[in-house]
């Protein structure tokens, strides 16, 4: 049972003692005050573990980032295990590191109460400090070993979350079944029976490794590989000598060839020559064509831009006169609607003040003396009136600024055409009052040469005239020459030496390849040979293994799988032990059920309810029902879960998602229950946001939570 808190700058908790009694203490406050930070301290002292993923997060953060505190942040548990009492004390610097740990159980109190060292009344006994977890040395494991749970179990047993105790009941069979699985660890068996798998495969791998990739299920792949071998090896053998004639044959074929073209080679360079010389000529052309267009682009493209850049201006002076009328206007409309919104403030906190002086029977609420005539600043009607009148005048001024940011908006957009057109002509060096004539006119003579040039639009000059192209002194030289080479080729055919050439190098490629085939042919009939010995190696090998590895699928599948014999006896025995400790604990709700059920079906778990008439369908259940049968169940869980150590709980929001039949059955439940003294636990926590559903109940604990500008402040209400 949770005994003391003790927080220093932890969280949003730069200095906060909490005490706990039995029965229920309810935290409340809206989100975000330093509630759900209670369970974080909790873990943390207990067994160095939160949701804060770091311990550097857990220290309380000032406007300026970290407190700046050299002693960092601790937190004090002092909690009992039956009749033993116990403190726990964890410290991190201001990086988040573990600084000191201590638990230590306490031994003498004078008032029978708790209380700390100074006050000279209690007196504790060291039990260990430090986390030396390689040594064995942990505050931790001893924390576990007394409270006979670790921090995953506490969070089953201990901790519910949000939503879990509705989702309970409200779950189908099937989730409900998975659920159940998780929280009494089958989910564990799901992890041994995929670590065996993981086992089996692992040693699959080491016989790949070993045998260059085999293992026992190709053990059948082998003996047919095999077989298939001695195939290839009769095959090869014949395929080698047809290569062999194939060969002799290509070699004569080609020799001839070779004398051939040995004698066109010379005449065939000249050709080869000429035509680099013309390729060169239809590069020039093309150049000089693609050079003119470039040109011819830049320049329109100059003029368009001038043009409307010059458009642009013409309006420069209006636009920005127009706008600065804009701003001022907008400016005194702003500050109407900051008048008329404090006007509205002060309207607002008239109708606050009026509605709590409520005139009845004509007398004053304070005194009860005869009400004569009433102020108008707390006429009700009167103040609504003007309040109303002021919120309409606000909206018309709203709308008059939302009128003129659209016009200003407009012209925003001229102002950037306007500074973008004077950037324009300044790239350009264009003066505004200039003419684009000189540019427009220059534009022309250069699409008249693009034009003249353009008459040269061919892809080859082979059996070409090129005499009427010689367009400069650059290409008639290199035409001339062109022209006097091409006399002493005329009667070379390329074409006949192409086909010459490429026979040539098709049968010098199947030369090529049918050496490699000879090569891979009688190194085939090496390596088949060798394969099929080491093959029947493997086979040997592989069988002896296959045995072994039988073996352990036959354990994972008895032993881990969860249809398995021992998953179904640890359900089994978790489904009685939550039924019979769910029954007891319906019974002492005392809403009319007598005994529930779990009972294990193939895919689900279904939940079944005993009344005085007999058996209950859960649907049929009141929503008072079905939350005393889930916090039963919830309970139940826990007890097994908590090895009966646990003697306490905690409920974070235990009301989201429940409607409100079910929110008020919730607290009448456990109200009850203790307040009879009947609880099946000596303390129960419960955090939420939901303060009202606690106003009428008989809980004797409630601490309220408030973030202020210093952090969490708890106050007992």
């Amino acid at each position: 049972m949770i005994k003391r808190i003790i927080l220093n700058n932890f969280l949003s908790h730069t200095d906060t003692s909490l005490e706990f009694h039995p029965g229920i203490t309810v935290f409340v406050g809206h989100n975000g005050s330093g509630k759900s930070s209670i369970i974080d301290s909790i873990t943390f002292a207990l067994f160095d573990e939160h949701t804060r993923k770091s311990d550097k997060n857990l220290l309380t953060r000032g406007m300026g980032g970290y407190v700046n505190n050299e002693a960092g942040s601790f937190v004090v548990l002092e909690f009992s295990v039956g009749p033993t009492n116990y403190r726990i004390r964890r410290q991190i610097d201001s990086q988040g590191r573990l600084t000191s740990v201590r638990l230590e159980q306490l031994l003498k109190n004078s008032n029978n109460t708790l209380g700390t060292d100074q006050d000279n009344k209690s007196v504790y006994r060291p039990i260990i400090s430090g986390e030396r977890k390689q040594l064995g040395e942990s505050v931790i494991r001893e924390t576990e070993s007394i409270m006979g749970i670790n921090y995953t179990k506490l969070q089953i047993a201990g901790i519910i979350q949000q939503g879990e105790i509705s989702k309970i009941i409200d779950s189908q069979p099937k989730e409900f079944k998975e659920l159940l699985n998780n929280m009494i660890g089958l989910d564990r068996l799901d992890r041994s029976f995929n670590s065996m798998h993981n086992v089996i495969e692992g040693f699959r791998k080491i016989l790949r490794e070993k045998t260059q990739g085999y293992d026992d299920n190709q053990i059948n792949i082998l003996i047919k590989k095999t077989k298939d071998n001695e195939s290839r090896l009769l095959q090869s053998k014949q395929t080698l000598d047809t290569v062999l004639v194939h060969l002799s044959q290509k070699t004569e074929t080609l020799n001839e060839l070779e004398k051939q073209i040995e004698i066109l080679e010379p005449k065939i360079a000249k050709l080869s020559e000429i035509r680099s010389l013309e390729n060169t000529l239809l590069k020039y052309f093309r150049e000089r064509s693609n050079s003119l267009k470039s040109e011819i682009d830049k320049l329109q493209r100059m003029i368009v831009d001038i043009k409307n850049a010059v458009k642009f201006l013409r309006d420069k002076d209006e636009v920005f006169i127009t706008i600065q009328m804009i701003n001022a206007e907008l400016d005194e409309l702003n500050n109407k609607v900051i008048k008329v919104e404090g006007e509205i403030g002060k309207l607002e906190g008239f109708t606050e003040c009026a509605q709590k002086i409520q005139i009845k029977d004509g007398r004053c609420p304070v005194c009860d003396s005869e009400i004569i005539s009433l102020n108008q600043m707390f006429d009700i009607s009167h103040i609504t009136f003007e309040l109303n009148k002021k919120i309409k005048e606000k909206q018309v001024l709203l709308s008059e600024i939302s009128k003129l940011n659209k016009e200003e908006m407009e012209f925003k957009g001229k102002e950037k055409n306007i500074i973008s057109a004077e950037r324009t002509l300044l790239n350009y060096d264009f003066d505004i009052d200039d003419s684009t004539d000189t540019l427009e006119h220059k534009l022309d003579n250069l699409k008249k040469d693009h034009q003249t040039i353009s008459k040269l639009n061919f892809d080859t000059l082979v059996n070409i005239d090129l005499s009427d192209y010689k367009l400069d002194e650059y290409s008639a030289n290199l035409i001339d020459i062109i022209q006097n080479m091409r006399i002493d080729v005329i009667e070379v055919d390329l074409d006949s030496y192409q086909q010459k050439k490429l026979i040539k190098n098709k049968l010098s490629v199947e030369m090529v390849n049918i050496h490699n085939q000879k090569a891979i042919l009688e190194k085939t009939v090496v390596d088949i040979q060798r394969e099929n010995s080491e093959f029947r190696s493997l086979i040997s090998e592989l069988s002896s293994a296959s045995k072994f590895i039988s073996d352990l699928e036959n354990i994972r599948s008895m032993v881990f799988n969860r249809d398995g014999i021992v998953s179904s006896s640890l359900r089994t025995r978790a489904l009685s032990l939550i039924s019979a400790k769910a029954s007891e604990y319906i019974n002492i709700f005392n809403v009319g059920l007598s005994r529930i059920t779990l009972i294990e079906k193939p895919r689900e778990i279904k939940v079944l309810c005993y009344g005085k008439r007999g058996e209950i369908d859960t649907i049929s259940l009141s929503g008072g029902e079905k939350v005393a049968v889930s916090l039963a169940i919830r309970m139940g869980i826990a007890f097994l879960m908590g090895s009966s150590k646990i003697d306490f709980i905690v409920l974070d929001e235990p009301t989201t998602n429940l409607d409100e039949e079910r929110r008020r059955s919730f607290v009448k439940i456990i109200s009850n229950v203790f307040s009879k003294g009947m609880s099946p636990l000596s303390q129960m926590i419960i955090i939420t946001h939901d303060e009202e559903i606690f106003e009428n109940s008989e809980v004797e604990q409630v601490y309220k939570f408030k973030m202020t500008e210093k952090g969490s402040s708890v106050s007992i209400v």
